[in-house]
Parts: C-alpha cells; sequence; structure tokens
C-alpha cells in the first residue's frame, strides 16, 4: 500500500491563532503546509495521520492539541505487532485513555490551562489495515468515484440529539473535557480500494464547505491547495486543517 499525502494547516481568515494541529508520521505541523509519500512495509508497519481542533481560553487549545498530537507519535509506534482487530483496539482505547487523563490532570493543575481539550481524527495504518481513530467532531471522509462518504460520526450534541437545530459546534466528548471520555476506534469503512482518497479535517472545513462543495473541490485538479481556498472563500471564520491521504498499489 502507498499513500500519498497532503496536509495543511492555516489559522483561517478570522482567528488570530491556530489552535489546530496536524500529525504526518512523527512530524508535526501548524501553520504550514506539507507533501510527500510513504510505503509501509514490515520494517515499519505502522504510520499514523491525524488532525486535533484544541479548544479552552487564552490561547490553551493549542496547547492540548499539541500535547494529545505528541503523545501520540511518541506512544503510538510502540504498539505490539501482530495484534487481530480487536485486540488492537483494546491497546489503542488504553492508550488514549492515559493521554486523555494526562491532558485533564495539566488542565486541572494549572488555572491558565483550565478547560483546555482537543478533539482528534486519526487514520492508523497497522499492518496493512487502515484504523479510524475519532474523538469529538473533527471528520474522516472518503471520496471514492466522485463520491464523498462520511466515515467517522461527530460526537456532537446535534448528533446525539437527532436535533438538527442544535449547533454543530457543541460537542460531548473530547480529550480533556471531562470524565465521561471515549474514543471510536474501528476499520476505515468495509474495504480500501485504490484510487481512494481519505480526508481528515477539523470543523474549519467541514462547516465552512458542504459535502457536495468539498465533493466538487476533490473532483478539480490541484483540489489538494483548492480545498483550504474554497474554506476561505466561504468566509474561513475557523481554523482549517486537514490531510488528504490518497491509496495506491493496493494488493489484490
Amino acid at each position: 500500500m502507498k499513500l500519498r499525502i497532503t496536509a495543511i494547516s492555516d489559522k483561517g481568515c478570522v482567528r488570530e491563532n491556530n489552535e489546530d494541529m496536524v500529525l504526518i508520521g512523527k512530524k508535526l505541523l501548524r501553520d504550514d503546509r506539507l507533501q510527500g509519500s510513504t510505503e509501509p512495509d514490515e520494517k515499519n508497519p505502522i504510520f499514523i495521520v491525524a488532525v486535533a481542533d484544541g479548544m479552552g481560553g487564552a490561547n490553551k487549545g493549542e496547547v492540548a492539541s499539541e500535547m494529545v498530537l505528541e503523545e501520540f507519535r511518541e506512544r503510538i509506534y510502540g504498539v505490539s505487532s501482530g495484534l487481530d482487530d480487536s485486540a488492537l483496539k483494546d491497546v489503542i482505547s488504553s492508550l488514549c485513555q492515559v493521554i486523555h487523563q494526562k491532558i485533564l490532570q495539566e488542565s486541572m493543575s494549572d488555572p491558565a490551562k483550565w478547560g483546555m481539550g482537543t478533539t482528534l481524527i486519526g487514520l492508523l495504518c497497522y499492518e496493512g489495515r487502515l484504523i479510524v481513530i475519532n474523538a469529538g467532531d473533527s471528520r474522516l471522509y472518503r471520496f471514492r468515484n466522485g463520491i464523498l462518504k462520511q466515515i467517522s460520526h461527530d460526537h456532537s450534541l446535534r448528533e446525539l440529539s437527532g436535533n438538527s437545530n442544535i449547533p454543530s459546534n457543541v460537542i460531548v466528548n473530547s480529550f480533556g473535557g471531562g470524565n465521561t471520555f471515549y474514543v471510536e476506534i474501528g476499520p476505515a469503512g468495509n474495504r480500501v480500494l485504490n484510487g481512494d482518497i481519505f480526508l481528515l479535517c477539523s470543523d474549519g472545513v467541514s462547516d465552512m464547505l458542504s459535502d457536495e462543495e468539498i465533493e466538487t473541490v476533490l473532483e478539480r485538479e490541484g483540489f489538494e491547495d483548492a480545498l483550504v481556498e474554497a474554506a476561505k472563500k466561504k468566509g474561513g471564520e475557523d481554523n482549517i486543517s486537514y490531510v488528504l491521504v490518497e491509496i495506491s498499489e493496493m494488493e489484490a
């Protein structure tokens, strides 16, 4: 499997600072752009990309997003080999609970960081399998044959209640967000195909652009940079961060 990756993190048009952060392999990204490719193999069977959207007053959301991704970078590559789906889910879930507690304790021990937290949407390549890691309302989409499909579920009050009148940004789950933290972990769809494009993004993309608008952008040539420009054109009211992962050379 070959992964062609484009990552962009931009503060947008309104916010004074960028509380989002992106993880590509072992590289952290904020207010920057990165493009490249990787081919996980037997020697390097683990690779992760992730987007974290920080929350909290006095610019502490950016502290939370960086802490979570730093912890993932340090811990995920120590996961044992040869795990089946159930065992892998248990290991990642335990890892996430440890990271959540660390964010929560940091928030409680420093009044300046009180209430900080972060969402996380991650796509983990583990021994040829693609696994979704989700807490909050940052999203994972799959773009296949011109059709965009949301793979992740929003951990929002709107989604939980089914009431579309509730603002979409009222979230009920995040790293550092309280004692009722949980994380969703599972496969990135039933089957991954050559040509699939996975989009991980903060709500600075998904709140600015409808699914149909994202589809239109992804159908264009040069869509990698066009997505941030489209979100800005619609107002760019939040930080804009995303990772595009294009899949090729899948084994039959």
